[in-house]
């Protein structure tokens, strides 16, 4: 993980401003023997990024799969010279990157390690946040009271969910086969990856908005109204990360708890 903390920051001379972006990045282990997530966030002016990918496969492969694609997309946002206009370009060009270079991964003999991982991604120029995400680990929306997701859960679910909305599947089937709703349907290193969320529009962000990123592990155990709750008591954004991961492990004691984390930024 690497991560340049700007909160602690309280003293300018005249030359300087505050920082309007600021981030606290909090991860734990959960009840599982890995860990599986890698975060990422990162301040290179006139652009900022952050990133949560939560890896899926075998013994270490989850972990190698999430790593790599957070090296890849942190390696090309530190080279990203254009406009802020070509950043929706840009991330869902990666997001195809990184599923070939996921798909690719091999190990030690040589075969591939059949392994993906989901990737939840911000960037923001200015006062304009654009967002992509494969999988299930989701960005939320924070203004005021008000808190609701801006992406969608890739899983089986949702392909449920659009066969329900046109008719094309029965009310008894739909409630059979929602049993296995949470498979994944798009993931990074499935390879010919298609579904692919991005924006297209800026978010433009108002003071004291705050937009969060998280793996399954967070909005499985918390509910929203917890997590505004949560975000909304701790006036510092590092101290409000660690308190949505501390909640989160507090129930851990009572119940098997994924990997979770997450990445908190607030526009000052």
């Amino acid at each position: 993980m690497t991560y340049v903390n700007q909160d602690d920051i309280t003293t300018l001379d005249e030359k300087k401003l505050l920082p309007t972006i600021k981030m606290g990045i909090s991860t734990v282990l959960g009840t599982r023997k890995e860990q599986q997530d890698t975060v990422f966030g990162f301040s290179r002016e006139p652009f900022h990024i952050a990133v949560v990918c939560d890896g899926m496969g075998g013994l270490n492969a989850g972990e190698t799969a999430s790593q790599k694609a957070v090296e890849v997309l942190a390696k090309d946002f530190l080279k990203f010279e254009e406009d802020e206009e070509e950043i929706p370009k840009f991330l869902l060009m990666e997001a195809k990157k990184l599923d070939e270079e996921v798909y690719d991964l091999c190990d030690e003999e040589g075969e591939r390690l059949d392994a993906g991982t989901t990737v939840a991604a911000v960037m923001i120029a200015g006062k304009k946040l654009y967002w992509m995400s494969v999988g299930d680990s989701k960005i939320f929306f924070i203004a005021g009271n008000r808190i609701f997701p801006v992406t969608r859960e890739h899983n089986y679910r949702l392909s449920l969910d659009i066969m329900k909305k046109r008719g094309t599947i029965s009310e008894e089937d739909y409630e059979l086969e929602s049993k296995k709703g949470e498979a994944l349907i798009s993931y990074i290193g499935m390879g010919n990856l298609r579904l692919i969320d991005c924006s297209q529009e800026a978010i433009v962000l108002e003071k004291g908005d705050r937009v969060l990123l998280c793996s399954d592990g967070l909005y499985r155990s918390l509910t929203e109204e917890e997590i505004l709750n949560i975000v909304k008591k701790e006036r510092n954004v590092q101290e409000a990360a660690n308190a949505l991961t501390r909640q989160v492990m507090g129930r851990a004691a009572v119940k098997s708890q994924d990997n979770t984390s997450v990445v908190l930024i607030q526009y000052a």
